[in-house]
């Protein structure tokens, strides 16, 4: 074998002792780039949900957590009506609740010191007369309400009628004095004379009040009550 030969079994001898050592080598890079990967801390990632963190890996809420235990408040109830008053009640319930036209007195009846009174009749006029010649006229808007009374005297001895004091409520609750000027025209000869025991004598009490009032009750005298029959 000359020279040339030498040198050509000398480098393939080379080359195959090369190829397990570079072989070793980039197993050896592998190595370490793996383990110089381990030993780098991964950052935490975390997601922000309504301005709270919450890590990622962490174990979810159970179904239904944070929400109320119990069940749900129900439909608003709608407001029960305001009570009304029953079309039979109406006599109870008020000053207001009906209508008490003149009329209603007629019929009614009290007593008063030593006198039964009864209302022969009562109803509202603008003029008033004693039939002789004497009148009254009521004031532009108001009329009168006059109560004709049979007066009779229970007692045992003569007695005056006397009117005064005399007061009446309105269905508004408003409380107006007898028209003693009106009752003077019509009732003059009643008011004075003393009327004898067992007699019976027509007189009269009289109340100026606006067109349309109504009055709930009169007390005669300021004490002895008339109310609608």
């Amino acid at each position: 074998m000359d020279a040339r030969d030498r040198g050509r079994g000398s480098g393939g001898l080379l080359r195959a002792a090369a190829i397990p050592v570079a072989v070793f080598i980039a197993g050896a890079g592998c190595v370490a780039t793996v383990a110089g990967l381990t030993a780098v801390p991964l950052p935490t990632v975390q997601v922000t949900v309504g301005g709270e963190e919450d890590p990622r890996g962490a174990d979810p809420p159970a179904p239904g957590a944070g929400e109320p235990s119990g069940p749900g408040p129900g439909p608003e109830e709608p407001e029960s009506p305001g009570a009304q008053t029953p079309e039979g009640d109406r006599e109870s319930a008020g000053p207001h609740a009906q209508d008490v036209p003149p009329s209603a007195y007629t019929g009614s009846s009290t007593a008063f010191g030593p006198f039964r009174v009864l209302v022969d009749t009562c109803y509202t006029d603008t003029t008033i007369t004693d039939g002789m010649g004497t009148h009254a006229t009521a004031p532009s808007g108001t009329e009168y309400h006059i109560y004709r009374l049979h007066v009779t005297n229970e007692g045992d001895s003569p007695a005056v009628f006397d009117t005064r004091g005399t007061t009446a409520v309105t269905t508004g609750g408003e409380v107006l004095a007898h028209d003693e000027e009106a009752e003077y025209t019509v009732a003059w000869d009643y008011l004075w004379d003393g009327i004898d025991p067992g007699d019976t004598v027509t007189s009269y009490v009289v109340l100026t009040a606006p067109v349309g009032t109504e009055f709930s009750e009169v007390m005669l005298g300021g004490t002895a009550p008339i109310t609608p029959d």
